[in-house]
């Protein structure tokens, strides 16, 4: 059987690496006393920001290279969506808490997260990559 490269999970770990490298030096207002303020800083922080950049550029090598053995793709796939589902509730969390409507970056995460379910019904089949 031969494989398609996935051309989509390539872009979108693009987009997760970039969006750790904006998290990194983007340093938001801490407000302790405030708990969403406090907890969305830590989604913000160095631990999470790590995670973007590993699980990011980690997706982007194996997109790279062509990789698909051991459900690679598939794995791959959940990892960046659950990271991009964790964003969405985040921000959207604070977006409900600090304005009356949803910031533009809330939307934009939103898209890439419908994006990747979408790859992820319509591309798969037992977990290998259809494309």
């Amino acid at each position: 059987m031969q494989y398609k490269r996935n051309n989509s999970l390539m872009i979108t770990s693009i987009e997760t690496v970039i969006m750790g490298l904006g998290l990194i030096f983007n340093h938001p207002y801490d407000d302790q006393t405030h708990p969403v303020f406090h907890a969305m800083n830590l989604l913000k922080g160095w631990p999470m920001c790590a995670s973007l950049l590993v699980v990011g550029g980690g997706v982007l090598i194996l997109t790279i290279c062509n990789y698909h053995k051991y459900f690679a793709d598939f794995v791959a796939t959940v990892l960046m969506a659950a990271l991009w589902m964790a964003y969405l509730v985040a921000f959207f969390v604070q977006d409900a808490f600090q304005r009356s409507s949803i910031s533009i970056a809330t939307i934009l995460i939103g898209f890439v997260f419908i994006r990747i379910l979408l790859d992820a019904f319509f591309h798969f089949e037992r977990g290998v990559w259809c494309g």
